[in-house]
């Protein structure tokens, strides 16, 4: 079995199942349909957005959880409400309708379901409005904010996902990108706690890979260390904290949509956090590169195995102990800045 069969049998194990997709589609549409219900709310349309509509979703570890992230696109003039009104109308509907109820967070309302005693999913339900109600073309805002500080701010969740989807077109090319932020993904579940902001939020690493993408015909270790590379790249140093440099990455959502200026994905991280992040993501592209340049076949399931985890299977050494003949390794290049 070759490095790209194992790596696509990899690829099974870590995305997210039908029958998962399945049950979160359910719950989304029971809420959605609780909501519809109430006279407390205006008429709204939905959209499906973040990694489960962008498959790029992958099964969190143990101690996190899956999540679907859903905007709510309210008939309503963003002007006529504050930022929190529609938010913790939704809070106070669906408060009890789970045991973990409903909590307001920065940019949306959370619904969390528990399986066997503990929360397993959760749903993100996202606040918009329009600049216009009676024009739904006219410019989106979502809710920002809790009660200490709330805002209207200037988005686009369609046109991200059309960004997104349209970037690469040939259906062989979009699949080995959507592969390659998963591996990204799992890495990054293994090596980041889900707690606070230390972990590169998926909108930031999709965006990179998107941006720095390279297709490489039945290669997905190459496409990856391509990808991992031009995130190690875009780190530049921004200080020093008495103990250490420290670096950040700076990156914008998609200048041609209709998003607030001046944003940044990765906004929430801390400096020490964002070099937390480099010194990991070094240390990532070093391994799948000593991956890339092993001969011994056997040798390379076993590296990835230390990368990934158990999901990453590595054949018993009697089915694969073999070398890799007339092996030329890749050279390995640099991404390019977004």
């Amino acid at each position: 079995m070759s490095i790209q069969s194992k790596l696509e049998q990899f690829h099974e194990k870590i995305k997210m199942s039908s029958s998962l997709k399945r049950e979160l589609r359910e719950k989304k549409g029971i809420l959605l349909e609780i909501l519809r219900k109430d006279r407390n709310l205006p008429s709204f349309c939905e959209l499906e957005q973040g990694s489960y509509a962008m498959h790029t979703g992958v099964k969190p570890e143990e101690d996190q959880e899956y999540d679907i992230d859903v905007a709510l696109r309210f008939s309503a003039t963003k002007s006529e409400v504050e930022p929190l009104v529609y938010k913790e109308n939704i809070c106070e509907i669906l408060k009890n309708h789970t045991e973990y109820g409903a909590e307001i967070k920065k940019s949306c309302v959370t619904v969390t379901y528990s399986k066997e005693g503990e929360a397993k999913f959760h749903v993100d339900l996202v606040v918009y409005t329009y600049e216009d109600k009676n024009d739904k073309d006219s410019q989106l805002y979502i809710a920002k904010g809790t009660d200490k500080e709330s805002k209207w701010e200037k988005a686009d969740p369609k046109g991200l996902l059309d960004y997104i989807e349209d970037q690469i077109e040939e259906k062989n090319e979009r699949k080995q990108f959507r592969r390659a932020v998963k591996y990204i993904k799992k890495w990054r579940n293994l090596k980041f706690t889900s707690t606070g902001h230390t972990s590169p939020p998926s909108i930031g690493i999709t965006l990179i890979a998107l941006a720095n993408f390279k297709y490489y015909e039945g290669d997905d270790l190459s496409a990856l260390i391509h990808i991992v590379e031009a995130i190690f790249n875009k780190f530049m140093f921004v200080g020093w904290d008495g103990k250490r440099e420290l670096y950040r990455i700076k990156c914008s959502l998609p200048m041609v949509l209709e998003f607030e200026v001046g944003n940044d994905v990765f906004e929430k991280m801390t400096d020490i956090q964002m070099t937390d992040f480099k010194d990991k993501i070094e240390k990532f592209k070093r391994d799948l590169i000593s991956v890339q340049d092993e001969v011994d076949e056997n040798i390379q399931y076993k590296k990835l195995n230390e990368i990934f985890g158990d999901d990453f299977e590595a054949p018993d050494e009697r089915t694969t102990a073999k070398q890799q003949q007339n092996y030329i390794p890749s050279s390995s290049v640099s991404g390019y800045e977004i």
